[in-house]
């Protein structure tokens, strides 16, 4: 009955546009769009200090050609998953500089559950160089479309400084 009451415009749009709207609209709201983000590829490695996994720090990726950074934090087992909006969502593919720092307490062991307290400044348990994105000599290239696996071996031998 309200059928017929709708203009005759209308009437001929429900009986034969209906169903291809309806179908553009699922097509939208399903195509992928993502997050809206743009695209990134799985970080992880593991970190070491003379050949023992480091078990604290932090990591941070800089893009040679601008664009946002990626951090990472170090587990216990010196494993490191990065991310650049969220945690562990990843690294947008290209070339970035590397800064590593892992800080703990004076005369700490170098644990995640060291603790600086009141005025007492941080020490660094590697050295320091690695710290400094123009120092540290460490450069990566993450692919697309691929899980990465980048492993760092620190010592305490000086890289040559990047330029």
């Amino acid at each position: 009955m309200i059928y017929k009451l709708l203009p005759v415009y209308l009437r001929v749009f429900n009986q034969t546009n209906f169903l291809l709207l309806l179908l553009c609209l699922v097509l939208l709201n399903t195509s992928g769009c993502g997050d809206g983000r743009p695209a990134r590829a799985t970080v992880t490695g593991n970190i070491s200090y003379n050949g023992k996994p480091l078990s604290i720090g932090s990591l941070v990726f800089i893009p040679i050609g601008g664009g946002p950074p990626a951090q990472g934090k170090v587990n216990r087992e010196g494993i490191y998953e990065m991310g650049t909006f969220e945690d562990d969502d990843g690294v947008i593919p290209g070339k970035y500089k590397v800064m590593i720092t892992a800080l703990t307490s004076s005369g700490g062991s170098g644990l995640p559950e060291d603790t600086v307290s009141g005025n007492e400044a941080p020490v660094s348990v590697i050295p320091e160089w690695y710290g400094d994105l123009e120092k540290s000599g460490l450069l990566v290239t993450v692919k697309a479309d691929e899980e990465n696996q980048i492993d760092f071996p620190l010592t305490d031998d000086k890289p040559k400084e990047t330029k």
